[in-house]
């Protein structure tokens, strides 16, 4: 199948598309450890999922639209950003648990001329107006984009003469760019679809309703791959999603996550007067989710000390899901004020007293101890 598709160098430029595999697109920052301005949070150190990465790339190389699930700060960007440094010739490591679960020992992509793999990143797939111009300007750089009044064999050399400020002037509207991303799709596919051009999608619940039909064109004309932390309740959005197939993104195992620590403790020096307490707590609190551990350990990394009531804090903080006894406790209460009620006239006149002093009680122990009641949400991000 891939062998009949028509090859990306037979639209853009030799140089671009026919080279080795490539990414294109906004890439977070990445810091370089032991660099002045490399911090937790932009270390590029990865650990864990081993297994979901080549999952995913197997996936690509066989043309399959995929969708990353899993709760926010779990590793689905870091992910794609992985899949991209593949496409772009990276050949990655496995760990030994992912080796034993993927069955090999490296992932990595084709890259000899006519087999490379073009990844284009999108980090945010809404509003509609930022997917739009995100393409447009990988497009532009890629050297495919259909600009007016210029043939397709004469796009490359369109594309090195005007630069993405020109660009925004010959395509002045997002619907104007989003008909040159449409028609720089169909002329690429050929009419049909390009499985070697990969379009990655983050961040792919904050796309609206409205997007349906574009996301489509797109899904028609490339390999589509995504990430999302839930299935969106938009009707049209779920039909969209139901075509692809689902990689579930796990929290870290108790290892990952212990060399995850241990390594930021080593790297940046961070000093502790109890490194065991420390360690329980961040490991307890992170629940295997590297960009809470991040997040957590990064104002120590900055001052280099960790002191007991930076640790007291970690304890206090404990916003986990816990059961809403509130309404349980509440409609108890009203049960036994109901049966009181309906009790007036009954001659036992001891069990009335008794489901009278019950409820009062009740209701002042709500009262008192409101709080041990009260449900507290995890919070959608940390």
């Amino acid at each position: 199948m891939l062998s009949t598709a028509p090859r990306l160098s037979a639209i853009s430029r030799p140089d671009a598309l026919a080279a080795p595999g490539q990414s294109v697109g906004a890439l977070r920052p990445v810091g370089v450890p032991g660099a002045p301005d490399c911090t937790v949070l932009t270390d590029p150190i990865r650990l864990g999922n081993g297994h979901v990465l080549a999952e995913l790339v197997d996936r690509a190389v066989l043309g399959r639209h995929t969708l990353l699930l899993g709760d926010e700060g779990v590793g689905k960007t870091r992910l794609l950003e992985d899949l991209a440094a593949v496409v772009a010739g990276r050949r990655v490591l496995l760990d030994g648990a992912a080796q034993t679960r993927a069955r090999r020992k490296y992932v990595q992509m084709p890259q000899t001329p006519g087999e490379a793999y073009t990844l284009v990143y999108v980090a945010e797939a809404g509003p509609n107006g930022r997917l739009v111009d995100a393409l447009a300007k990988a497009f532009h750089g890629l050297g495919i984009l259909a600009l007016p009044g210029i043939p397709p064999q004469m796009r490359a050399g369109a594309c090195d003469e005007y630069d993405w400020a020109e660009v925004k002037k010959l395509l002045r509207t997002v619907d104007e760019r989003q008909t040159a991303v449409v028609e720089s799709l169909h002329d690429l596919a050929g009419g049909g679809r390009a499985p070697r051009l990969l379009v990655v999608l983050d961040a792919l619940d904050r796309a609206s309703p409205s997007q349906g039909l574009f996301l489509r064109e797109i899904q028609q004309r490339a390999t589509v791959i995504g990430a999302i932390r839930s299935l969106p309740q938009s009707r049209s959005l779920r039909t969209f999603i139901a075509t692809f197939g689902q990689i579930h993104v796990e929290p870290l195992g108790d290892a990952h996550t212990a060399a995850l620590f241990e390594y930021f403790v080593s790297r940046y020096a961070v000093a502790c007067a109890d490194r065991r307490h420390y360690r329980r707590e961040v490991l307890r609190r992170a629940e295997g989710n590297p960009a809470i551990l991040r997040a957590m350990m990064h104002d120590g990394a900055q001052s280099k000390l960790v002191t007991e009531q930076d640790v007291r804090d970690l304890q206090s903080r404990d916003d986990a899901p816990f059961f809403n006894l509130g309404l349980v406790y509440v409609f108890f209460l009203i049960g036994l004020g109901a049966l009181r009620v309906l009790m007036i006239g009954v001659r036992n006149t001891d069990l009335y007293i008794v489901l009278t002093l019950v409820t009062v009680l009740g209701y002042l122990v709500f009262r008192v101890f409101r709080v041990l009641f009260m449900f507290t949400p995890r919070p959608e991000s940390k």
